[in-house]
Parts: structure tokens; sequence; C-alpha cells
């Protein structure tokens, strides 16, 4: 029996639980799945998952290597292939092609550029390298291309308008001259003629002996709008995009005046633009001038308190400060520098912010402004800055009431620097008013608008006439800032007042006769003013079309004969308007920020004027009104 059943299974091929017998082929190299293989275990190769991943599961799906998408493993040895072929290419750069190429936005500039001679490159290396307000705190850091970031360097110079470094050297002279004696209203704080002479000097653009390529850009720029060249004036854009470039880069040069030229640079260009009408420029440079004040320490000169140097980078994990003045005269500009930037800063935001919003970085908490106040240039070349000489919180100081003890009396510097701290602090606690104030907060405003108040009548008193010298003496451009700042403080003080009160409103219309008088010059034979006139004189005229408006309104309700603004006839009032009218007619010919936009023409029964100018606009605007 025992043979048949043996016989008869093995016949009819059938196991003997009664199915087909199984017989399994070994799987070719390579078909076994990817889990199989790393346990070295026989794989039956059935698909999707195979016998030995079904019975005993694993963390990591059953896959194959031939499968239509690519395994987890695949994909894993595809991304350590491309890494090994990444490291290749950046460890040999050259003997490889980059496996992505983007796209230069610059490369025409860069074409343009190398038709150009290069920068001037001192023979010595620097003694530390280049320095910028947006250098890293430490050597480790990333850069692009791998590149340390002290090998950076400024722009090599291009003079889209000549097509060499820059214009010829007597296009520089006239360039020079034209600017220079108009400087102090735009800015300029260094000594005009070692400027002129170093400028001058037949050197390469950019070398250490010669001003930044910054600076001369700005310069050449000044030259180029206030002379009368037509030709010249056609490529005033072109002189005004180098500035820029260089204005950005020069920081990251060689050049041992970098950081005063450039503070110099940003000063000038903010006054450009703020005198062309594009005031998104000017705040933007006029913040970068201040961030590099500050940064660079310079509210810190002569302090008599106590303080850190000023670290400004680091070289090989070592600080960098800023080198000392070599001469007094260097020091002086420095102190200057600040100064310049501070008056800038006041000017243009009140110029160009709401009352509210009139303040910024130098009025933050724990600024505090040690540097003494500014003397005449010529003033440090003659000795006038003694080494005793200290500052203490110059500007709480001020407005505390207490007085220079100058020999001699504050310098001109000064008083243009402290009545642009009136000119802001009335329009800053104007900006605070309320008519629905609390108790507390009334007193508070009523004792510092007493304060201010007694600061500006008595600044006013102590300031020198402007008719002490003759109409185109360059003092007198100075002195009818000065007034004019203080006159506009005034009125920016006492404005929210002058419909209620009659003593506000006689400082306003006082302060406003002042502004548009200009102490009896004859303004065609002043010159270029600070672009900061036109507001005040803007500021003026509304004074007097408010009035007018008031006193009309009056004689509407009572007819009786009366007149306005202490004494002032309609009249009169009208005359003083047209004056100011006349002023901002004059400037608007050669001055963008009074034509920039289009005007309106007033026709009334008293004045038909057809100006142009902004503020022209906006004053005959309010006019209109009346």
């Amino acid at each position: 029996m025992l043979a048949d059943n043996s016989s008869s299974t093995g016949s009819s091929g059938r196991s003997p639980a009664g199915g087909p017998i199984r017989t399994t082929k070994p799987l070719k190299r390579g078909k076994a799945c990817m889990n199989c293989r790393f346990l070295k275990i026989k794989c039956d190769g059935v698909k999707p998952v195979c016998g030995p991943c079904r019975r005993h599961p694993k963390e990591d799906e059953c896959e194959y290597a031939d499968g239509p998408g690519r395994s987890r493993t695949k994909a894993l040895e595809e991304q350590v292939s491309r890494l090994e072929a990444r490291l290749q290419e950046l460890e040999n750069p050259d003997a490889t092609t980059p496996s992505v190429k983007l796209h230069d936005p610059y490369a025409q500039y860069h074409e343009r550029m190398s038709k150009t001679p290069p920068l001037f490159i001192p023979p010595d290396p620097a003694p530390f390298a280049p320095l910028s307000p947006f250098s890293p705190t430490s050597t480790s850091s990333s850069l692009p291309s791998g590149r340390h970031w002290n090998t950076f360097s400024a722009l090599k110079p291009t003079t889209e308008p000549t097509g060499t470094e820059e214009p010829s050297h007597l296009l520089i002279q006239n360039l020079l001259d034209k600017f220079l004696p108009h400087g102090a209203e735009f800015g300029f704080f260094l000594h005009s003629s070692t400027f002129r002479t170093n400028a001058l000097l037949h050197l390469p653009f950019g070398h250490p002996s010669r001003p930044t390529p910054a600076l001369l850009s700005v310069v050449y720029l000044w030259g180029v709008h206030l002379g009368p060249s037509e030709a010249l004036l056609l490529e005033e854009h072109a002189f005004l995009t180098r500035a820029v470039q260089h204005v950005s880069t020069d920081l990251l040069g060689t050049h041992p005046s970098r950081v005063l030229h450039t503070l110099q640079a940003q000063v000038l260009l903010a006054y450009y633009f703020f005198r062309t009408g594009r005031f998104l420029e000017a705040k933007w440079q006029t913040g970068a001038a201040v961030s590099l004040a500050l940064g660079s320490g310079f509210h810190k000169i002569r302090s008599a308190n106590t303080s850190t140097p000023v670290t400004l980078g680091l070289t090989h994990d070592a600080p960098v400060y800023l080198d000392p003045p070599q001469t007094n005269l260097e020091e002086g500009e420095r102190i200057n520098a600040f100064w310049a930037v501070f008056v800038l800063h006041k000017i243009i935001t009140v110029a160009l912010e709401p009352p509210s919003n009139v303040c910024g970085a130098l009025e933050a908490p724990g600024i505090q402004i040690d540097v003494p106040w500014p003397l005449e240039v010529n003033s440090y070349l003659d000795g006038m800055l003694s080494p005793e000489t200290r500052g203490n919180a110059t500007v709480r100081s001020f407005l505390g009431g207490v007085q220079s003890s100058l020999a001699g009396g504050d310098s001109t510097s000064t008083l243009v620097a402290k009545a642009s701290i009136l000119f802001h602090r009335a329009a800053h606690l104007t900006g605070q008013w309320t008519p629905n104030m609390q108790q507390r907060e009334f007193q508070a405003f009523a004792a510092a608008f007493q304060t201010v108040n007694r600061l500006i009548e008595t600044f006013r008193s102590h300031l020198p006439p402007i008719t002490k010298h003759e109409a185109n003496d360059p003092a007198v451009r100075t002195l009818i800032l000065i007034h004019g700042l203080t006159d506009a403080a005034s009125i920016k003080l006492h404005g929210i007042f002058a419909y209620a009160d009659s003593a506000s409103k006689q400082h306003c219309l006082t302060a406003a006769r002042n502004v548009i008088q200009c102490g009896g010059v004859n303004l065609t034979d002043v010159g270029y003013l600070n672009p900061i006139m036109g507001t005040l004189w803007m500021t003026a005229c509304h004074v007097f079309i408010d009035e007018v408006s008031r006193l009309r309104l009056h004689q509407a309700s009572w007819p009786e004969p009366s007149t306005g603004g202490g004494d002032l006839t309609e009249e009169e009032l009208m005359e003083h308007l047209r004056n100011g009218l006349n002023a901002l007619s004059l400037y608007s010919e050669d001055n963008v920020l009074t034509r920039e936009f289009y005007v309106i023409q007033i026709k009334t029964a008293l004045l038909i004027e057809e100006i142009p100018g902004y503020q022209l606009t906006k004053v005959q605007e309010a006019f209109s009104a009346i």
C-alpha cells in the first residue's frame, strides 16, 4: 500500500495536502527587494510586496530598484552623486562648468566699467581692512562666492558724460568755482581752500591725497546743477547716477578720509534731492548721514563724559577704531560735520514730516550729544579750539537755558544749529497739542510752551542784524537763514493759537513780516539760499492768508471799518503776501523745489498772479479759499 501510495502521489504531481507542487526558480541578480538585499535573505520577488516582507513587516516599505518609480534608496544615491559633483565644482571652479548659471543684470554696467582706467590703488596695503557701516561682526560670516568681507572694494570710477575717469581739469576748476562760493548754504563743512587745492591735484581719481570719489562726484554734480551750461545740464542725470554709486560704496575703499568725506557727500546729496523736489531720496540720504555720524561717534567728540571708543568693525578678529584727527583742522571738520548733519536732520524733518511725526534718531532715548558747538572752519586753523574745550549734553543744556561761554559770542555755525533746534522744537511741541488735553497734560504743555517761547525771544534778541552786511556778502545768506528759522519757530509755536489769542496772532504776524522782508536786502543780489527758505516763505505767506481770511469774515459780520493784524489793513496784508510770492517766484526759476508740480492760476479782485512753484501752488490754493 505504501508503495502504491507513493507511486500514485509521484505520478499525479500533487502534494499530500492535495494542492499543486510550486517549484521556485532562483531570482536573477538584482531582482530582490531592497529589504531582502539589505538583510541578505532569500526573496521570492513577488510584487508589490514579497513574501518575507509580508510575513515580517519592517519600517521600510518593500521596494524594488527596477520599479517604474524611483525608490527612496535610488533617490538618496542620486542626491549623493549630485552633492559630490557640486563639491567637485566648488573645489575646482576653473576646471568645471557651473551646473547653475545665474543671469547678471549688471553685465552691461561691468562691461562699461572694464573699458575705463582702474581706480587708483595705493602701493602699500591698508593698515586695516576696508570698513562699512554694514560690516559683519565676525570674520567667519558667510558671503556669496566664499569671499571674505574685507576683500570687497569701492566701485571703479566711470564718468558717463566724458567717457574718462572724471571731467577735464579745466572743467573741474569751473565746477568747483561754481559750487564752493555757495557750498555753505548746502551743508558744505570742509575747509574750502584745502578742498579745492586737493581736488585739483594732478593725481588719479581716488588717490588718498585727493578727496574721495564720492565727494568729488557730488561736488561736480552741484557744479553742473548751479552752472549756466545747457550742455552740462543735459548730463546732470549721468553725474547724479555716478555720485549715488560712489556714495554707496566709498566706505568699502581704503581712502584715509572715507568716513568724513562720505558724510560730507551724503549731506550735499540730501540737500540736492531736497532742492530738486525728490523728497524720498532726501530723507533717505539724511537718514544715512545721521546713522554714519552716530555710528562713527561724532556726537561724542570732545565729550566731558567718559565713553568707550566706537568700534567701526573687525579685522583679523581685532576691533578697528576711527583714526584720531591728525590736526586741529581735521578735528574741527569732524565737529562741524556732526552739526551739519544735525541741522540737515532738523530742516528735513520739519519740512517733510507732519507735526506729530517731528522726531527722529537724534531725539531717541539714550542719545546724548556731547560734541562742543561748532566754530567757523578758519577758527580751527587759528587754534580757537583749546585743548580744554569739552562738551556735555550740548543740546539739552541749550534747551534748558544754559548760555554758551565762548569768547566773542557764538559763531555763525552755532547760531544756525541753535536756530534749527528752536525751529524743530517748536514744530514738535505744536504736534503734541490737542484741544481735549487732560489737566496734567495741559500744564506740562503750557510749561514747555513758555520755555520754548522764552528761548526764541532771548535767542532773537542776541542775533546780529542782517543789515550789518552788504547784500552780496556770503554772511548775509547765513544770517537770512538764521533769522528765518527763528521767526518760523515763533510762527510754528503760536500758529495754533493765533485765531483765539491776540498776542499769539501778533507774534505770528510780526514773525511772518520778518521772514518775508529778509532784513530789507535785495534778494536778487544775495545769490543762492538754503532750500528750506522756500518752506519758510510759504509758512509766512499762510499767516497773511489766514489773517486776510479772518479779517474778511469779521467785516462780513461787522460792517464797521476795522483793521486787522495789529493796525495792518487788508491792503497792507496783501502787500506782504505779494512780497512773499515774489520771493518764491524769484527762487522758483532755478529751484525745482518751488516749481515741481502743476501750478494753478489765482484770480482775485486784488491779486492776479501766475507764478510757478510747489510752495506757490500751496500758497495760491490756500489763498483761493479766502
